[in-house]
């Protein structure tokens, strides 16, 4: 009885969400990185709305949401191989293909650029919403523009109560950083956003892959932007806590992973004591958060291994400090 009326409730809330998609409505969605702001990704007077509500200025793109490989090939003008490849390979799942779009995509969504990035997320609820409303999703992160970006409906909560209509809960998101961004704009491939679906990986299954300088095509993807991901708390990330003395942790926070001398920081979360990547990852906005709300002067964050999920985690963290 408790399954069927807790099935029940999950109909109830995706047609709920449905309605209001088609009326034009923003709603929060969930998905395996972070909670999205979602809207009817074909219409541009509720993608407007999106940016309206996140502050996010308009030459930011955001990412179209499908529910499957083939649907994607309705909204693009061409798959290259190499995407296909990347789509069966790494779909439903944290990976943003840029694509170049048809005219259905309004040029709202990829900030006038002919070409749109295109996921499959991976979480049942979404994927049921996404086929159920029969419309791709445009859904950018679901918070202010350029703050820590959400993994919980709580989290979204706070930052966007009463303004809002709905937020779909699925819990808490399983990554926990962004999609990994790849564009097939030109050849070779650019990797424009690193996630949780590694560089090695990406190359292990189409060929070598261009990583452009932080400092140019800021505007080809979301996330690129040199400060991205920030607390209102002031971030420095650090490679060693040797050189921090004990005057300087007064009134800070930490936040770390394994064992650390956490002598003299006033709070910390440590991102995972058994340093795990994967675990490091789906912890690291909402200790952000956490530590965000801890009343301290500054945050410290002691930077990963430069390997793996570790390089999307660090870029993370170097964006939030404004360091990227």
């Amino acid at each position: 009885m408790k399954d069927k009326e807790f099935n029940l409730e999950i109909k109830k809330a995706i047609e709920k969400a449905v309605d209001l998609l088609n009326k034009g409505e923003v709603v929060a969605i969930p998905t395996e990185t972070v909670y999205g702001l979602a809207a009817d990704g074909l219409n541009p007077e509720a993608v407007a709305r999106i940016f309206e509500l996140k502050k996010r200025p308009k030459i930011d793109p955001v990412i179209v949401h499908c529910s499957s490989l083939k649907e994607v090939g309705f909204y693009v003008c061409d798959l290259p191989d190499e995407a296909r490849i990347l789509g069966e390979s790494f779909w439903p799942g944290p990976l943003t293909l840029v694509l170049k779009k048809k005219e259905s995509i309004p040029d709202i969504v990829t900030a006038g650029l002919p070409f749109a990035g295109f996921r499959v997320p991976k979480h049942p609820l979404t994927l049921e919403l996404i086929q159920k409303f029969g419309r791709p999703l445009a859904a950018p992160s679901a918070n202010k523009f350029g703050k820590i970006s959400p993994t919980t409906a709580q989290a979204v909560y706070e930052e966007f109560d009463q303004i809002i209509p709905f937020i779909l809960d699925g819990g808490p998101c399983q990554v926990g950083i962004e999609s990994t961004v790849v564009s097939f704009a030109q050849i070779p491939p650019l990797l424009l956003r690193f996630g949780a679906i590694s560089k090695e990986e990406i190359e292990r299954k189409i060929g070598p892959v261009t990583i452009p300088p932080p400092s140019t095509g800021w505007n080809l993807a979301p996330g690129r932007f040199p400060r991205h991901y920030a607390p209102s708390t002031p971030l420095e990330t650090v490679f060693t806590l040797t050189d921090l003395p004990l005057y300087k942790r007064k009134n800070s926070a930490l936040l770390f992973w394994g064992e650390e001398d956490t002598q003299g920081f006033k709070t910390f979360r440590n991102l995972s004591p058994r340093k795990s990547l994967t675990e490091a990852a789906a912890n690291l906005f909402q200790m952000l958060r956490d530590l965000d709300k801890s009343g301290v002067e500054k945050i410290y964050a002691l930077l990963l291994p430069e390997k793996g999920l570790g390089i999307a985690i660090n870029d993370r963290l170097k964006k939030a400090a404004g360091k990227s």
